[in-house]
């Protein structure tokens, strides 16, 4: 007859293998499988502003040589930076705080194609709205900024609906509430029209877009990831992802969340677990199930520190030279070490984030 020893480690056995395998337990699981350890590759230099003022990073990639790519970040207490892949600033904007940030290409401004950046800024409480030439590879205010009506606008991010449509999000820190507006260029000039309001309940930042499936996902900070729908008229209908405190691991507060983008819906959202110095990572299509955890450590080697308390991130799927052949994911850095250092972002290649949870890291 097993013993109770025996017993216990039979349960033990038997909800890490669900685990393992996507499917996350109840909020009373005993098991918390410990985050895979991966290294940064690069870094970017400090931002100007000291104390908690790096917030949340974009990409672009460059159309013709994604080598030219580059990261969007903002320094909530100043502007924008625009860095290389080496993590080198190219541009500054220090045009207020901004807080959240984010990048689609496919804007047609004076008939030419264009990148459209949009960022939360704090100090006038609007959506300021940027165009990135392709060919300067600088930013340039596109038009007035856009009015929020909120107290504080927090965070925010794109959608580029399948039917050609342009829409931006943002949150009131305050509030929970998120409003949508869609983005028009009519001769040449930007502007936005609002055309949605819903609250997810308590205070939210992180949210991504899904342009192929039409998905919304939103980082409750103390609650739980949801799934809404993009589109403008989808109403407030939800599904929890995943909750703070479940078998997953999961404490608060819940932050960035981003999408890598794999072929016929497949590929991996990532959030930041900030709660728990990790980030999750769950499947893009089905039910989104949990896939497993993971921390970025100290690459000694490069002389980067690891990372603790990110804010926000973002990826890409797409190749950008020999350093991220799969991929690129970057995270804001809480703590860039050594002390004393101003914050920063942190550069990390997707084949090592994939190679670390043993799942495939191309299409």
């Amino acid at each position: 007859m097993p013993t109770q020893k025996m017993l216990s480690v039979l349960v033990l056995v038997i909800a890490g293998c669900a685990q393992r395998a996507g499917q996350p337990g109840g909020p009373h699981s005993p098991v918390a499988v410990p985050p895979h350890p991966v290294a940064p590759v690069a870094e970017t230099v400090p931002v100007e502003s000291a104390g908690d003022a790096a917030d949340d990073p974009a990409i672009w990639v460059h159309p013709e040589d994604p080598r030219l790519s580059l990261v969007i970040g903002t320094d909530k207490r100043r502007g924008l930076n625009v860095y290389d892949l080496d993590g080198q600033l190219l541009q500054t904007l220090p045009d207020g705080r901004m807080n959240n940030v984010d990048v689609r290409d496919g804007l047609t401004v004076n008939g030419r194609s264009m990148a459209l950046v949009a960022a939360t800024n704090r100090t006038d409480r609007t959506i300021a709205l940027y165009l990135l030439d392709p060919v300067t590879r600088r930013l340039a205010r596109a038009g007035d900024p856009v009015p929020t009506g909120f107290a504080e606008p927090y965070g925010l991010c794109l959608y580029a609906s399948r039917d050609g449509g342009l829409f931006v999000f943002a949150s009131d820190s305050g509030s929970g509430q998120f409003r949508q507006w869609r983005i028009r260029a009519d001769g040449g000039v930007v502007g936005a029209e609002r055309v949605r309001t819903f609250r997810v309940g308590s205070q939210a930042e992180g949210c991504v877009a899904d342009d192929e499936t039409g998905a919304l996902y939103v980082a409750e900070e103390d609650v739980a990831l949801w799934k809404y729908q993009a589109d403008p008229g989808a109403g407030n209908a939800r599904r929890a992802i995943d909750r703070v405190g479940g078998a997953s691991g999961l404490a608060a507060d819940l932050e960035g969340v981003s999408i890598w983008m794999g072929g016929d819906g497949g590929g991996y959202l990532v959030l930041s677990n900030q709660g728990a110095n990790r980030y999750a990572v769950y499947r893009r299509d089905g039910a989104n199930a949990y896939v497993g955890s993971f921390e970025l450590v100290e690459h000694a080697a490069a002389r980067i520190d690891g990372v603790s308390e990110t804010d926000g991130l973002a990826i890409t799927s797409r190749p950008l030279g020999a350093r991220y052949p799969h991929g690129l994911l970057v995270v804001q850095d809480g703590s860039n070490l050594p002390a004393g250092q101003n914050q920063n972002f942190k550069l990390v290649s997707w084949r090592d984030v994939a190679a670390a949870l043993g799942i495939p890291d191309q299409d």
